[in-house]
């Protein structure tokens, strides 16, 4: 039976680099896993080509852009319509300071993490949540603090650490 792109630990090892920093060189990331160029260029297409590999992009802090307030807003529909709330959903995703948008389970139909710059800014953009959507409710958490963030889930499983094998 053939292994999975992530089953691999040199793929581990390499989508851990990448979400070190995702601006690493192809010679610099054969270079640290003792590999040649064209093996890491190989790999890199086929775990973008998977879909392992979902993008890259800068992560910009908020306040770095003058948006310090960050708030979890959990979204109810009072309407249980697929196609309203699908274009409730793309409406959302238009809106510049809704960074994430998760589908979740329980009273809430939707977890949206939002920016802004002033406590102000993130009423304003309740406002505009509240307004996209037929008979939409939110209830709103506030960020005190951001400890980290991080840029993806570990590739490596659960009771294995980059650098060290899985005890057997």
């Amino acid at each position: 039976m053939a292994k999975t792109l992530m089953e691999d630990d040199l793929n581990r090892r390499l989508v851990a680099l990448l979400q070190q920093d995702g601006r690493m060189s192809h010679a610099e990331l054969a270079e640290r896993l003792g590999v040649s160029r064209p093996t890491i260029i190989d790999r890199v297409k086929r775990l973008e080509a998977d879909g392992v590999l979902a993008g890259y992009a800068a992560r910009v802090a908020p306040a770095a852009v003058n948006k310090p307030n960050v708030a979890f807003v959990a979204v109810r529909y009072k309407d249980n319509n697929e196609a309203i709330e699908q274009r409730f959903i793309k409406a959302l995703e238009d809106e510049p300071d809704i960074l994430e948008a998760h589908t979740v389970a329980g009273e809430d139909a939707l977890m949206l993490k939002v920016v802004a710059d002033t406590p102000a800014g993130i009423a304003e953009r309740l406002r505009r949540i509240r307004a996209l959507g037929p008979m939409v409710t939110t209830r709103t958490t506030i960020v005190l603090e951001t400890h980290w963030e991080k840029a993806g889930p570990s590739p490596f499983p659960s009771s294995e650490t980059p650098g060290k094998k899985a005890k057997k």
